[in-house]
Formats: C-alpha cells, sequence, structure tokens
C-alpha cells in the first residue's frame, strides 16, 4: 500500500524546488511521475516554477471542481508511479479525499507539497482534510527565515496590501497576480506584533 504524504513549509521554505529533486530521483529509478497543481494557481502557468529558478511542465492542471478520477485523467493515472503535488493548499476537501483514494485502491504514492495555513493563520480547508487524511506530514528541512529579519524561523505568511499587513481580503490571492498585494513570511512573534496585535499588552 502506497502512502498519501505532506511536505509543508512557510513561504520561502523551497517547497517547490524540493518537488522538482523528487520529481528526478523518481525518475532515475526507472518511475513515470505525474505531477499536478491547481487551476488557482496561476504563477508560472504551465510551470512549476521555484525561487531558485528550476522549472518542469505541468502534467495536469486541475479545475476547482474537476475530478481527478475522470476518464480524463485515467490512462495518466495508471501509468504513473508517483504523483507529485504542488500548492496543495488550493485543492479542495473532495479532491484531497481522491488523492487518497488514489493512494490506497490505486498503489500509487501521493506526496504533497504546500501551505498549512492562510494569511490569517487558520487552515486552509484543502490542508485540513490532508492533515486529517495523510499517512506522515513532515515539515521540509529547508527553513524560511523570518523576512523581518530577526533570525528566527518563520512560521506564519502574512499579507500585505499596499505595504501594510492586513487580515482582509479573500482567502485565495495569488502573489503577484495584483501589484499591490505581496506575502512575507514572519515568526511568531513578529506576526503577532505586525499583524494581528498593534497594541501591546505591555509597554
Amino acid at each position: 500500500m502506497e502512502k498519501l504524504g505532506f511536505y509543508y513549509s512557510a513561504m520561502g521554505g523551497g517547497k517547490t524546488a524540493v518537488l522538482i529533486q523528487t520529481a528526478y530521483n523518481y525518475e532515475h529509478n526507472g518511475k513515470n511521475v505525474l505531477l499536478i497543481k491547481s487551476k488557482k494557481d496561476t504563477k508560472g502557468d504551465e510551470y512549476l516554477v521555484s525561487r531558485t529558478g528550476s522549472k518542469r511542465k505541468i502534467d495536469i492542471i486541475l479545475g476547482t471542481k474537476e475530478s481527478l478520477l475522470s476518464k480524463k485523467y485515467l490512462d495518466l493515472l495508471l501509468n504513473c508511479g508517483c504523483i507529485l503535488v504542488d500548492e496543495v493548499q488550493f485543492f479542495s476537501p473532495s479532491q484531497i479525499e481522491e488523492f487518497w483514494k488514489i493512494s490506497k485502491e490505486l498503489n500509487i504514492a501521493v506526496i504533497c507539497y504546500g501551505l498549512k495555513t492562510n494569511f490569517q493563520s487558520k487552515l486552509f480547508p484543502g490542508t485540513k482534510r490532508l492533515i486529517e487524511l495523510a499517512d506522515y506530514i513532515k515539515e521540509l528541512d529547508t527553513i524560511p527565515l523570518c523576512s523581518s529579519g530577526c533570525g528566527e524561523k518563520a512560521k506564519f505568511n502574512a499579507r500585505k496590501v499596499n505595504g501594510e499587513f492586513t487580515l482582509d481580503g479573500s482567502e485565495v490571492i495569488i502573489d503577484g497576480s495584483a501589484d499591490n498585494v505581496l506575502y512575507e513570511p514572519l515568526c511568531g512573534k513578529c506576526y503577532y506584533n505586525k499583524v494581528l496585535y498593534k497594541k501591546r499588552l505591555l509597554k
């Protein structure tokens, strides 16, 4: 029985670069790899693009209400030895359940990479379902540092609009898709001070 896995980190943790390297490793060992991302993820168009500059063409860009178990993708599924999923937080809970079914019924390893929480520090619906179903959950060894310069490990993904941190807005806005929206990885203390509470308990 193959497993459903989840590797996560805050933004800037090198998730896509690790995924591309994992694809190479599987292929080097003679296994066909199927790369999948959500249609919600518009960055890179039909390619996975890491911040290190490495890139790789996507095999399936799955629509938000589309089923991976449809006849359209059946041949691709049956001819792969491993499925690698980028930015898994953008998939719906029902699509996550399909990844789980594929690992158990088709005996195909499904390895997912993505964020645990959104800019409001809450679990994405897809990530929540993945945490409930995954056979293993691991934080990537490539540790992103807090963008404030404090030197601490980043855990949170903060959103800036027009240069100001905010907790408002829709859950999914891809960085770079809007000129005034950027994301920054922050440690717990900096997220607390800069985003959640600007009024300190102690002065």
